[in-house]
């Protein structure tokens, strides 16, 4: 019976020693930013009472082009190379609801829908009686390409970088997976993570979980870049909000993590030529992905950004530019 005693003894001091020296090898300053609710220095733009974070560049009399970054859960700071097209352009940003810099709000708020109706009041907010531009990236694409089927008469361009998969059968294809990589490394580096946001007090209570969500999200698919290193320019971001990746997937994927959306409904009603951007490296929506989606449009063009990966506006962000300036140039 001591022996049994000793054995229990063990294996329950071992776990609690192994908490305690990461707690204290991980003791250090994490700073999360704070959103607009609380830094009354940051940019916004405030519709229906809440603050956006967000900026605008270029003059207002110029069409405007409203920027839908990806997630969900990211923000736009990746995607500001884009404000190159402000000296003929209105380009508006946005970290969207519950996400970035925007602040944070309970999850019954965060769905598809929520994400749409936000995005129809951007775009209400900026088109003056006429039409925008919408450029998405990875979910930003997908949100734009079920606003197309939804609103086809407010918008006049897309551009879609990557959307990652508009339906159930595309979601099959790409074998997109959310959730950890059961490798060592990996799982070392999140439960790395997890014991500095333990850390974390403030600025406000969402703040711990959006630094470990990020971190680990952010290194979870490597697949999509350049020779499985995710760059630099894939961490480009200021907070990643945690409730809104976790809430807004859990209302698009069913028990068994199945994509049970369809985001291509009345996509016939948007006639005019859209632009997908493919990165050369992305192994599980780039190209050959986005070929496939391609048959949901009725007319497209898809144009491969060379020598990067899904973060292509930063990574190769002249090209980008380049090849949205021709789209918009030559499609009336």
């Amino acid at each position: 019976m001591k022996k049994l005693w000793k054995i229990i003894g063990l294996v329950t001091a071992l776990p609690l020693a192994l908490f305690t020296l990461l707690w204290l090898a991980t003791i250090g300053d994490y700073p999360v930013a704070k959103t607009t609710n609380d830094d009354p220095a940051l940019p916004f733009i405030e519709i229906n009472g809440y603050r956006f974070h967000g900026e605008t560049f270029g003059d207002p009399a110029n069409p405007a082009i409203i920027v839908v970054h990806g997630g969900p859960g990211w923000d736009y700071r990746s995607l500001l190379p884009l404000k190159a097209l402000a000296d003929s352009y209105f380009v508006v940003f946005y970290d969207q609801r519950g996400t970035g810099l925007s602040p944070r709000v309970e999850a019954t708020q965060l769905t598809l829908e929520s994400s749409l109706a936000d995005l129809d009041a951007i775009v209400e907010k900026y088109r003056k009686g006429g039409e925008v531009t919408l450029i998405g990236h990875s979910w930003g694409a997908m949100l734009a390409t079920a606003y197309l089927g939804r609103e086809p008469h407010k918008v006049s361009h897309a551009v879609l970088a990557e959307p990652g998969f508009l339906n159930g059968e595309t979601f099959a294809q790409a074998g997109v997976r959310f959730g950890p990589r059961w490798e060592v490394g990996y799982l070392w580096f999140a439960t790395r993570k997890w014991f500095e946001s333990l850390h974390i007090d403030g600025p406000d209570p969402d703040a711990a979980q959006d630094y470990f969500l990020g971190a680990a999200a952010a290194e979870a698919n490597r697949e999509y870049y350049c020779n499985g290193v995710v760059p630099a320019a894939g961490k480009l971001r200021w907070r990643a909000g945690a409730t809104a990746m976790q809430a807004i997937l859990s209302s698009a994927l069913d028990t068994q993590g199945l994509f049970t959306l369809d985001l291509t409904q009345g996509l016939e009603r948007f006639q005019r030529p859209v632009l997908l951007l493919a990165s050369e490296c992305n192994t599980l929506i780039g190209v050959a992905h986005q070929q496939r989606q391609q048959r949901f449009f009725t007319r497209s063009q898809l144009v491969t950004i060379p020598a990067s990966g899904h973060m292509m506006i930063s990574e190769q962000s002249d090209a980008v530019v380049r090849a949205v300036r021709h789209y918009l140039a030559q499609t009336p």
